[in-house]
């Protein structure tokens, strides 16, 4: 059996964050053999001016840098099911003039396996900064090549891609003239799911009941944003996202019996607006 071996330096963790304010690509490349590889602008990025963001910029035709595409072999490697990781998600803008079509697209396990995003989150080409989120699970993944399972994929981890693919889930690509900016690239998980344990449920809303109000918190605290507060806006996230969870096995079998009913859902209003009544207290 072949045993993965981590790159040096490697290692995701939970929460980790690309906001580019260091003034470099952190890490995220599209190779040698490209003539035009990702760059840091210094500023644009979503937060408007002073705000650094990644460009990455196709020229379509013909041989390196024509496609959309580029990947990191560092931090973004490792073990996701040991860092809790089942989601990327960030800001992505699109100053081109042809709409993208962007998933992530992973590669490791036992015998280079590779998997893309199933469903694309489309970019029309108006340079507006959207919020994007890629699910790592079995909803969010489907399999481009190889015989490793999603998650043996996951906990050994040797590339990461960002790419644009109208044509399904791919490992390179659309050959493409367009410019993509990427920002506030975050290692999470499902919203809502406090407890880690994958499913959003009345754990994760006794979790940010008893943290409701505080700061400094973190996300096992249900502080879903990052902010350190734990308030409504994570209360609302939880409450969206409840009776969700996040699953490895086939698709065929993933999430119907997890569905809320309609009478959970109203104890949970009930629930929300007695915290925010207590918090106005």
């Amino acid at each position: 059996m072949l045993a993965w071996a981590a790159p040096a330096g490697a290692g995701i963790t939970f929460a980790q964050l690309d906001d580019f304010t260091d003034g470099t690509t952190m890490n995220w490349s599209e190779g040698s053999i490209s003539s035009n590889p990702p760059v840091n602008v210094a500023t644009g990025g979503p937060l408007g001016a002073g705000d650094a963001y990644l460009q990455n910029f196709s020229a379509g035709g013909f041989g390196g840098g024509s496609k959309q595409i580029m990947f990191n072999q560092a931090q973004w490697t490792g073990n996701y099911n040991a860092a809790n990781v089942t989601r990327i998600e960030g800001m992505m803008a699109n100053f081109g003039t042809t709409t993208l079509n962007m998933r992530v697209a992973i590669s490791g396990g036992l015998v280079s396996t590779r998997f893309g995003s199933t469903n694309p989150v489309v970019l029309p080409p108006d340079g507006v900064w959207r919020r994007v989120a890629f699910n790592l699970d079995a909803s969010g993944m489907s399999l481009i090549a190889g015989s490793d399972s999603l998650s043996t994929v996951l906990g050994g981890v040797v590339e990461v891609r960002l790419l644009s693919s109208s044509f399904g889930p791919s490992y390179t690509g659309d050959v493409i003239n367009s410019t993509l900016g990427v920002d506030k690239l975050r290692a999470d998980r499902l919203p809502g799911d406090a407890s880690f344990d994958g499913i959003v449920n009345t754990t994760d809303f006794n979790l940010l009941a008893g943290n409701f109000g505080g700061s400094g918190k973190s996300w096992g605290q249900a502080d879903f944003t990052f902010d350190g507060n734990v308030d409504t806006t994570d209360f609302n996230i939880l409450a969206g996202n409840f009776g969700k969870s996040v699953t490895f096995a086939s698709a065929s079998s993933a999430l119907g019996s997890l569905v809320p009913e309609p009478s959970s859902l109203a104890l949970l209003a009930l629930a929300g607006g007695a915290l925010a009544r207590r918090r106005s207290h």
